[in-house]
C-alpha cells in the first residue's frame, strides 16, 4: 500500500479528509514512469510467440510447472483522471527463478528454465483490470528482481515500464535503473505482497503472494508523459 493510500485512509478516519482536495485531486495522480525497455524484449515479439497467456508458470495447462515461488500480480490501467483505461494491452517479460532471460543476447551462465513461459500479454477489463501468474524472478546479475511492464492503450503514447518488489529493499537500493526514480516514482513501482485468491472471482481459490500495480498514463495529448521507448 503506497504513502498517499495509507494518508487518505487516516484522513478518513479522523473525519478530516474533506479539507484535502488538492491532494487527492486528479491531476495530482503520480503518473508511472517510463523506464528502460531493456535488451532482452522477447525475440519474435510477445504476440508472436507460441504461448503468451497471462499464466507464465507453465506453457499450458498440462505442462509442468516451473520452478521457483508461485506469485501473482493483479493491477489496473487508468488515466491521471482515474477513469479506467479498458482494451489496453499490457505485456510482461521477466527472468525465470534462476536469474535467467530466454532471450539470444542473454549470455550469463545461469540455466534457462524449459517450463517456464517468460512473457504474457493480455487486454484489459473494461473496468482496466488484468493479472498475470507468474514466478518470482531471480536477481540478474547487476539488477534486483523485477518485472518488465509494456501498455499499449488506445490514442495514448506507449508506456514501458518496470516492476519492483518491496520484500528486495536491500537490493533495490543498489539498482541504478531503480534508485534513478524520484521518491514517488519509486513508490508507484514497487508492491509488497498478499495472500489473496487466484479467481477473484472465487474467495475460496488457492492464495497465493499477490501485488498490486496500477498503471497511471498521463493525458493523451501529453506526449512527455508516456514517450515512446
Amino acid at each position: 500500500m503506497n504513502t498517499r493510500r495509507l494518508f487518505i485512509q487516516s484522513a478518513a478516519a479522523t473525519g478530516v479528509i474533506s479539507v484535502l482536495p488538492k491532494l487527492v485531486s486528479a491531476h495530482d495522480r503520480i503518473l508511472t514512469p517510463s523506464q528502460t525497455k531493456g535488451p532482452f524484449y522477447p525475440v519474435p515479439e510477445i504476440e508472436k510467440q507460441d504461448f503468451f497467456d497471462f499464466d507464465l508458470t507453465r506453457k499450458g495447462p498440462d505442462s509442468p510447472l516451473a520452478e521457483g515461488k508461485v506469485i501473482a500480480i493483479r493491477g489496473s490501467v487508468i488515466g491521471h483522471d482515474e477513469n479506467a483505461l479498458g482494451g489496453s494491452i499490457v505485456e510482461v517479460w521477466q527472468a525465470c527463478e534462476t536469474g535467467r532471460y530466454n532471450h539470444p543476447s542473454d549470455k550469463n551462465d545461469r540455466p534457462i528454465d524449459p517450463n517456464f513461459q517468460y512473457w504474457g500479454r493480455i487486454t484489459t477489463s473494461e473496468s482496466g483490470e488484468f493479472r498475470f501468474k507468474t514466478i518470482l524472478p531471480g536477481k540478474y546479475p547487476g539488477r534486483t528482481p523485477h518485472i518488465h511492464f509494456r501498455i499499449l492503450s488506445p490514442d495514448r503514447k506507449e508506456l514501458v515500464t518496470q516492476l519492483y518488489f518491496g520484500d528486495h529493499e536491500s537490493l533495490n537500493r543498489k539498482d541504478s535503473v531503480y534508485m534513478s526514480l524520484n521518491v514517488a516514482q519509486r513508490d508507484n513501482v514497487t508492491t509488497v505482497f498478499e495472500d489473496m485468491a487466484i479467481d477473484p472471482k472465487d474467495a475460496k481459490s488457492e492464495k497465493i503472494p499477490t501485488g498490486q500495480f496500477t498503471i497511471v498514463l498521463g493525458d493523451p495529448s501529453d506526449t512527455k508523459s508516456t514517450p515512446p521507448m
